[in-house]
């Protein structure tokens, strides 16, 4: 997969999608290390070579995401507002109301309910072209009863490759909360604004109808029998009608599920008349907004008590209450740490040991992190001699990392990361890094064998430009 533009003195080349993301990984972590400054030049240069950095299905450590929402350009804004699921870090792209962050907001599969529908309703025709499309969002939309974020939701026509498109239910409930709310002159400037090139075949049932209904001299009544048609009951009872067999109860499920607008008394009536099959009145008896009374004539046949029909406060059936007592709530004992294991390094001269033997397999993590916190190394030794730099950046920089530094300084995790945030402070203040050093940094830290120090001196060095590959 091509993940890198050609550009001048910028490493081109292909990676499997997991090499891909691990290089991203690896950078952030490294990144998130840095001074605030420095991170602010390295994501921009990082962004230049690969737009897509901040996609890897989850968040950048926090020190990365702050420092491309608060000192980002605009393209590394751009770049985090399509991919970040950090609430916070949405709201603050968000509130910046800018047409261009916006746009990529609207290409982020990770917007709340909330947000999305805000960003609706600001850029209506922005949300409806965005790449990122959540059917369920949309659906919510369309139902929720306010005439203004239903009346965006309707001119996006977006649909689900994976997933049925959305019921014409949810259309004529949406179109229905747009007549009534601001009348047919306002549905009609709807139907204008949907997309120029949509073809009529392309459109769901509901919204032909209401679009044929608008043609009318006088639209009102003809609006209102077109949403009936596909909300009504008797719309509802039709669809039910092909619920007969066990097989059947997943529709049957998907229509109870769909927003009709259901007359229960007509759904009585059809009970004592005997004209719905078997299998859909034990579907409809369960339903949530079935009433008692109904619930009764359904179940038996016969018309219902009159104290059921007055409402009374004797539960039916489906609606009764499991009142068993719960047990009593599990609480986890507090997590502790492992005590400090120094493995190899647990000898006379444990700093030769680190400077010939990789942070690998032999000699893990985590016996670096108990060598540091029994205090056999210091932080300073282990960023001079630890190897590679990718495996001691990555660990350092992790979220997890920034979390034992808060919480518990003198652990090895913590004192791992107060060393390489310290030391790269010191390399960072020794003077302005040369321009392209960051995409150099990204070519080799992957393959590098040697330390942290040795990495950025090659990097400052220009080896990892295209010539040198």
């Amino acid at each position: 997969m091509i993940f890198l533009e050609g550009r001048a003195g910028v490493t081109t080349g292909s990676e499997s999608s997991a090499d891909q993301l691990a290089r991203r990984f690896n950078l952030g972590c490294l990144i998130a290390l840095l001074p605030r400054a420095e991170r602010a030049v390295a994501l921009q240069e990082l962004i230049d070579v690969d737009p897509r950095f901040f996609h890897l299905g989850y968040d950048h450590p926090p020190p990365v995401i702050e420092s491309a929402v608060a000192d980002g350009t605009p393209e590394v804004r751009r770049a985090v507002a399509r991919a970040t699921g950090t609430e916070d870090a949405q709201e603050r792209l968000f509130a910046m109301d800018q047409p261009d962050i916006d746009a990529a907001l609207a290409d982020n599969p990770y917007l709340p309910y909330d947000l999305a529908c805000r960003l609706r309703l600001r850029r209506p025709a922005v949300v409806a072209s965005g790449t990122a499309y959540n059917a369920d969002h949309h659906s919510r939309a369309l139902c929720s009863g306010n005439a203004d974020l239903v009346a965006a939701a309707l001119i996006d026509r977006r649909t689900a490759s994976w997933a049925r498109p959305l019921p014409p239910t949810v259309w004529a409930t949406g179109w229905r909360t747009v007549r009534l709310a601001s009348g047919v002159e306002r549905v009609r400037a709807v139907l204008a604004a949907l997309p120029a090139d949509l073809a009529p075949a392309a459109l769901d049932e509901a919204t032909r109808q209401i679009a044929e209904a608008c043609a009318e001299a006088d639209p009102e009544p003809f609006l209102s029998t077109a949403e009936d048609r596909v909300i009504g009951t008797a719309a509802f009872l039709r669809r039910l009608s092909a619920v007969r067999e066990r097989t059947d109860q997943r529709l049957g499920e998907q229509i109870l599920g769909e927003p009709y607008d259901i007359d229960w008394s007509l759904v009585s009536a059809a009970g004592l008349a005997g004209r719905m099959p078997k299998m859909a009145v034990q579907l409809l008896r369960h339903h949530q907004e079935c009433p008692p009374d109904v619930e009764y004539v359904l179940r038996t046949g016969r018309p219902a008590p009159r104290h059921l029909k007055q409402g009374s406060l004797i539960p039916n059936a489906n609606q009764a209450t499991n009142l068993a007592t719960s047990p009593p709530p599990h609480h986890p004992a507090p997590y502790a740490p492992p005590p400090p294991n120094p493995g190899p390094l647990a000898v006379d001269d444990p700093l030769a040991v680190l400077a010939t033997t990789p942070v690998d397999r032999d000699l893990t993590i985590d016996h670096l992190w108990g060598a540091l916190e029994l205090k056999l190394l210091t932080g300073d030794a282990v960023v001079a001699n630890a190897r590679p730099a990718v495996m001691v950046s990555c660990y350092a920089g992790q979220t997890s990392s920034f979390f034992a530094h808060a919480t518990r300084p003198g652990s090895g995790q913590g004192r791992l990361n107060a060393a390489l945030v310290a030391h790269l402070a010191h390399w960072a203040a020794a003077g302005p890094p040369a321009p392209g050093l960051w995409r150099a940094v990204s070519a080799l830290l992957r393959t590098w064998p040697g330390t942290l120090p040795e990495l950025l001196e090659a990097a400052a060095a220009g080896r990892g430009s295209q010539s040198d590959r």
